[in-house]
């Protein structure tokens, strides 16, 4: 009957260590999935955003192989146009300062012209 009882203990210690290994390799196989998962998901949304890119890249070179964008380019950057186009040339830079009289503007040349230590001097000594 020891013999009965000491197989049925071993038994059941055996079958209790090998659920547990089976147990922990299912568990470390079921982690591997989700962290292969995961890392398939993320190799979708970059396939995605590249795809995505592609597409705005095509578009731009459709853009750019267009006559209309050739004939702008050579319009503003190599200074073409067409025989029988006229063109016409448009100052943009305007003074927005008003006119200053001559005697201020004399005096404000001279303020700037002021050798760097006599401002020093004036600076720290002369107090206006």
């Amino acid at each position: 009957m020891k013999k009965k009882i000491s197989f049925t203990i071993v038994f059941f210690i055996a079958g209790i260590i090998l659920t547990g290994i089976i147990s922990t390799r299912a568990v470390q196989e079921a982690y591997r999935n989700r962290r292969i998962e995961k890392e398939v998901n993320e190799l979708k949304n970059e396939a995605l955003q590249i795809q995505n890119e592609n597409a705005k890249i095509q578009k731009k070179i459709e853009y750019y192989s267009t006559p209309e964008f050739v004939e702008k380019i050579s319009k503003d950057k190599m200074n073409m146009q067409k025989p029988d186009e006229k063109v016409i040339v448009v100052n943009q830079e305007i003074s927005r300062e008003p006119q200053i009289a001559g005697a201020q503007q004399n005096q404000i040349q001279n303020e700037q012209y002021v050798p760097n230590y006599l401002k020093w001097w004036n600076f720290f000594f002369k107090y206006d």
